[in-house]
Formats: C-alpha cells, sequence, structure tokens
C-alpha cells in the first residue's frame, strides 16, 4: 500500500484533490473497503485512483461489476490516470472484457454474471464496480479470490435499488 507521499505525489500529478470524507477513504489501511454514496458523488474516481496509486505494488487487479459495462467508467478513469502519470500502457477498446496491460502489473475486467467464471489467477486487488448489483455469491467469491495473496478490495457503489446483502455490509 502506498505511503501518504507517494499516494499525495500521484494524486498530484493526476490532480486529484480528496475531499476530507474522501481522504479518509484513502487512508484506510483495511483490506475491504466499502465506498457507499449517492449518484454523481464519486465513488468510483475515488476507486480508480486508488486503484491507480496500488497498481505499482503488485501485478494482476480486477475490475468486477454483475456485468461488463458496469466497469467502464473505472476502466477509462484508471486508463486517464496511467496516461496522465505517463506510465506506457495498452488498452483494449472494450471492456467486455477488458485489459490495461502495462508491462509490470494488467487490469482486467470481470463481469460476475456468473459467479463460478471468477476463478483463475488470484489477483493482488479487486475493485468491484457498481458493488450492490453484485449478488451475494458473486461478493464471496471475489472477497476468495483476494485470499492467496491477502490483496485488498474495494467495493463502489450506491444504496438504492441494492441488494440486501449490500447495505447490510455497510453497516
Amino acid at each position: 500500500m502506498p505511503n501518504a507521499l507517494q499516494r499525495q505525489i500521484i494524486f498530484d500529478r493526476i490532480g486529484y484533490k480528496p475531499n476530507p470524507a474522501q481522504s479518509k477513504i484513502h487512508q484506510s489501511k483495511a483490506r475491504q473497503i466499502l465506498v457507499t454514496g449517492g449518484e454523481q458523488s464519486g465513488k468510483s474516481t475515488i476507486g480508480a485512483n486508488e486503484l491507480t496509486c496500488r497498481c505499482p505494488e503488485g501485478k494482476l487487479f480486477w475490475l468486477v461489476g454483475a456485468e461488463y459495462d458496469a466497469t467502464k467508467v473505472e476502466f477509462n478513469y484508471t486508463c486517464e490516470n496511467l496516461s496522465k502519470l505517463e506510465i506506457p500502457f495498452s488498452a483494449t477498446k472494450r471492456v467486455d472484457p477488458g485489459e490495461i496491460d502495462a508491462g509490470i502489473f494488467r487490469i482486467v475486467t470481470k463481469s460476475a454474471r456468473d459467479p463460478q467464471k471468477l476463478m483463475a489467477e488470484a489477483p493482488d486487488g479487486i475493485l468491484g464496480c457498481e458493488a450492490a448489483q453484485l449478488d451475494y455469491e458473486s461478493y464471496l467469491r471475489i472477497r476468495g479470490r483476494i485470499a492467496p495473496k491477502r490483496g485488498w478490495m474495494i467495493l463502489t457503489g450506491t444504496l438504492e435499488g441494492s441488494l440486501g446483502w449490500y447495505p447490510e455490509l455497510f453497516n
């Protein structure tokens, strides 16, 4: 996990100034972080920016949504961040599936439509996009996928219209 100075340097270079509530999220040392708020409140920005900070410390990261399209915003924000940081990378034009390959690390999109397909290599970290739309089985599956590497998971999404497990986890 990047220290405060490293994170601040990255945030300065990408032009991100977190407010006090966002700063608390970025300073958390928890392996599992849940970010919730209203529509257009910056949840995707928080997730993508935190992923950007953590990329140099791993080799494989997942963006997981109930459907591939749920990962599109975070995928695009992460590509923008890497460009601002002048980190060379290649990215697919689509997210179904999608991949960002920077050589030293990769970010791949995953659909949780079939939770049994959330497998293969264990990622170093997972960003759950529109996490409230994931079912509980998918949540358990991605939580299990980070276990072998003691990876991290950040879940972002609104509570509105969410499945029952997400607000309970938040509480």
